[in-house]
């Protein structure tokens, strides 16, 4: 990089950084009414109504809404020609009942518990970035809102609904709140990893059906209950480390203490950040209740649930992003994630299709700090900006 460039990129970048604390209010602002509705999967129109409003106040015109649902894309076209990097933020609640107290707290009986209201703010925020700097901007900026990340739907809604297309999409970068007492990590850190940050998820409901009778008639029968018990012990044998998730969570059967059932559920969840290892435990434990069904002279029907796998990153992308972040934020700079949790995220759905980057944004409020999916769960607002400020300088420069 010379120096009339490097000069350049740096008084970029130093203006990017203090436009977005401008911007900080707005951001606070969207996410705060954007908290307040909480909608659930697909059926989130209230949510689909006030971003295309907050993206026509910021400056964008063209927007397309109702996708798969209520998704929506949204599309910044830079001054010079490159291509087309997508940013895309989820904008569903769940149903959790809020206990924040906050003012601005939702009283539906659904919760922003996961941030997603945080997220879509900043993808705001980093629209309004993108829009004051459009003449430094090569190709395009696709901005993809999305519903129903909290159960896999969302992503594959608005892929198969050509998310990705019109103008194709080149790569594509998302973000996720990240909230845990660690103090090796400030609130307002950037966070991320080359490997996988999401784990490939298997989730699965077997119906084990057997012969019923009255119990004083058992011999005749074939009890599904005792087949899936039998079943769920040698499930919770296989070997787990502490990068894989092999759990049983439901069973549900009988309707009296003398009636032998016809029908047993069992519902359960695997879980691994190696795809390899994910396989073979999912081999495993179908063979488990295929073979154990048999055993038992039961039948039985497996229905897949989830079947999601991890969300991989490309490495050009993270070394790029490291490279901005470092720039944008050299006090702190990217801090390596330490540590990650087996979640799903069906961001991979993109990813399989498409490089992508993922990273996170440390929230850690004042106070206590509640896990996600908890009731009293909040963000850090004061941090936002740096969301949306990485969100934008990459954009800017993550083409040579």
């Amino acid at each position: 990089m010379d120096s009339k460039k490097s000069f350049d990129v740096n008084k970029m970048l130093t203006s990017l950084r203090k436009l977005g604390e401008e911007i900080l209010p707005d951001i606070i602002g969207w996410r705060r009414k954007l908290h307040s509705v909480p909608e659930l999967k697909m059926d989130t129109p209230k949510t689909e109504a006030m971003i295309v409003e907050f993206l026509k106040e910021i400056g964008v015109t063209d927007i397309r809404f109702g996708i798969g649902g209520h998704g929506i894309c949204a599309l910044i076209e830079g001054e010079l020609p490159g291509k087309c990097l997508a940013i895309r933020a989820d904008c569903d609640g769940l149903p959790i009942k809020e206990e924040t107290g906050l003012p601005f707290a939702a009283t539906n009986g659904n919760m922003h518990a996961c941030g997603h209201d945080a997220h879509t703010a900043m993808a705001l925020g980093a629209a309004k970035l993108l829009m004051a700097n459009r003449h430094m901007l090569k190709g395009s900026v696709k901005l993809i809102f999305q519903p129903y990340e909290e159960g896999d739907g969302g992503a594959r809604l608005m892929i198969e609904n050509g998310v990705l297309e019109n103008p194709t999409v080149d790569a594509i970068i998302a973000l996720h709140n990240h909230c845990t007492p660690d103090t090796d990590y400030v609130s307002g850190d950037i966070l991320a990893i080359s490997e996988p940050v999401s784990a490939s998820i298997y989730s699965y409901e077997a119906i084990f059906s057997g012969t019923p009778s009255h119990i004083c008639h058992s011999e005749k029968a074939v009890n599904p209950i005792h087949t899936a018990c039998d079943a769920v012990s040698q499930i919770a044998r296989l070997p787990v480390t502490k990068e894989t998730v092999n759990a049983v969570t439901v069973i549900n059967g009988g309707v009296r203490n003398n009636i032998i059932p016809e029908y047993c559920t069992i519902a359960g969840s695997i879980r691994a950040f190696d795809a390899s290892i994910h396989k073979k435990m999912c081999d495993d434990v179908l063979g488990i209740i295929t073979s154990t069904a048999n055993k038992a002279g039961a039948e039985v029907k497996v229905n897949t649930t989830i079947d999601l796998m991890g969300t991989e990153i490309d490495r050009d992308l993270f070394n790029g992003f490291c490279e901005v972040i470092g720039e944008l934020y050299p006090e702190r700079g990217c801090v390596r994630l330490k540590s990650r949790d087996m979640i799903g995220e069906d961001f991979a759905r993109y990813a399989n299709l498409v490089p992508a980057m993922y990273f996170m944004l440390h929230t850690k409020p004042q106070g206590e700090c509640y896990p996600l999916h908890h009731p009293k769960f909040d963000v850090n607002e004061a941090v936002l900006h740096k969301g949306s400020a990485a969100f934008a300088a990459f954009a800017l420069m993550w083409q040579k």
